[in-house]
């Protein structure tokens, strides 16, 4: 992955413009991810991949070793179906694809085949920036050997309030019922139609629809009141999920996070959930990792010098970026805490 995101920022980032965007972008991803605002800035995409997406990316993947520990790990007969919520340049989505490949191939040296666990992502993000460069990062991984799923990753729905699943089901399957091939009968010089689907394969393929066994929420639900704007969406997916179905949420440990996590374990809890895992924590420092992304942070930091010169250290988050790429002492990652509920 950090071989990729570098391939990726270095192809992007050629000139002294490309460089000052990204730096230009640097205050408003480290202190307001949270603003669709800061995704309209030029540059900003790429520094957040740059700033985020490889702790991230770590703090994913001890999150579901987390679960597989707890014995919350979800698994199916075919693989995982996995809805990724806020998904960014992918540092989520990417973790459990390449957690649950991790699964496939312990299979393959094993031969217990029920580790067999191909992870199927759908990723839900509205920043067009970011699904350019998620998409963009997806190619890459797939040219550097890994399977040819992660191009799924290249996919996304742009809207969390446009998910409805049960009500989508329905719609699709009226839909098909009423879908029809048409044809010119020369015997009786007239159009004629037939059905293109059976009714039980209509409904076959509609009730395939949004049926996911892993939901993954990764700082996206970071206020109440944005836990309330999308509670009919989480209420119906939660309500629709079937058993086995697992709900992570990932995200910080003071401000709003204590009341969020209450508020969605009232909704799992209503939704039938029931096993779960409270207030564990994940860090890159868990993995030993906080020097590979110390160095690959600093890595792309000298690109950014070589191709702008001297960086402004005017604002206190690019001087402290600055400070850490350009010193000895080794950036430290925040801890996130994790909770998982499992139907």
């Amino acid at each position: 992955m950090a071989d990729a995101l570098y391939v990726l920022l270095t192809d992007r980032v050629r000139k002294r413009e490309d460089a000052c965007d990204v730096w230009a972008a640097v205050p408003a991803v480290m202190g307001n991810c949270d603003d669709r605002k800061t995704y309209e800035m030029h540059g900003a995409a790429l520094a957040y991949a740059w700033l985020h997406l490889p702790e991230r990316y770590i703090r994913t993947w001890l999150a579901l070793q987390r679960l597989l520990e707890h014995c919350l790990l979800p698994m199916g007969s075919e693989g995982v179906r996995a809805l990724d919520v806020g998904t960014g340049p992918g540092p989520s989505a990417f973790a459990t694809h390449d957690f649950y490949a991790a699964l496939v191939r312990y299979a393959e040296i094993s031969g217990n085949e029920r580790w067999r666990q191909p992870a199927h992502l759908m990723c839900v993000e509205c920043a067009g920036g970011m699904n350019g460069l998620r998409h963009h990062l997806a190619e890459i991984l797939h040219g550097l050997g890994s399977p040819r799923d992660v191009l799924a990753m290249c996919g996304h729905l742009t809207d969390f309030q446009s998910i409805q699943p049960s009500r989508e089901r329905k719609d699709l399957e009226s839909v098909l019922r009423d879908s029809c091939d048409e044809y010119f009968n020369d015997r009786f010089d007239e159009w004629e139609s037939v059905p293109r689907h059976t009714p039980e394969e209509a409904n076959r393929i509609a009730n395939a629809q949004h049926r996911y066994r892993l939901f993954t929420f990764s700082n996206f639900l970071t206020t109440p009141p944005v836990v309330e704007r999308y509670r009919s969406n989480l209420e119906d997916i939660l309500a629709d999920a079937q058993p086995g179905s697992v709900v992570l949420v990932i995200g910080g440990k003071g401000g709003d996070y204590p009341q969020i996590y209450s508020m969605i374990g009232d909704l799992a809890t209503n939704a039938g959930f029931s096993r779960k895992a409270e207030r564990l924590s994940v860090s890159c420092s868990d993995a030993g990792m906080n020097h590979m992304v110390h160095s690959e942070r600093a890595r792309f930091y000298r690109r950014l010098v070589g191709l702008a010169g001297d960086l402004s250290d005017g604002d206190p988050a690019a001087r402290r970026v600055k400070e850490h790429c350009e010193g000895e002492h080794y950036y430290e990652p925040p801890d996130s805490t994790i909770h998982a509920h499992r139907k």
